[in-house]
């Protein structure tokens, strides 16, 4: 008997203001390696970007939103913390991606009558 394959739901998620992405998951990915690694150098190399393509996707988030997202640790060459607003953005971001995840998962298998299951592939590591 032949096994049906796995129904995974994959979701991109974003706001925009006028017309242009105003904080998605791309940017807060970032963010979040940016935390985690304390270098922007490392968490674009963690997300298969390059150096010169996160400091842009970086410096656009800001412009965007009008405040700085992340800071240099004084004294640690060229080191970066997120700012207390960019660590706010990153948090609350992330649980409203989880959130509407969750919800189109659920909404998906009772609509298509389906087992479908979330992709798992922007899920922070303390809230697996």
């Amino acid at each position: 008997m032949k096994r049906n394959p796995e129904i995974i739901l994959r979701l991109r998620v974003w706001l925009e203001q006028e017309d242009q992405t105003y904080i998605g998951i791309g940017s807060t990915l970032l963010l979040q390696q940016v935390e985690k690694l304390g270098s922007l150098r490392k968490a674009a190399e963690a997300l298969g970007m390059s150096y010169r393509r996160a400091w842009g996707k970086l410096k656009s988030a800001e412009e965007r939103i009008g405040k700085p997202l992340v800071e240099k640790t004084k004294g640690k060459g060229q080191r970066f913390n997120l700012s207390p607003y960019g660590k706010e953005v990153m948090e609350e971001f992330l649980q409203f991606y989880l959130d509407v995840e969750e919800y189109a998962t659920k909404r998906a298998t009772e609509v298509l009558g389906m087992d479908v299951t979330k992709s798992g592939e922007f899920y922070r590591d303390d809230m697996e």
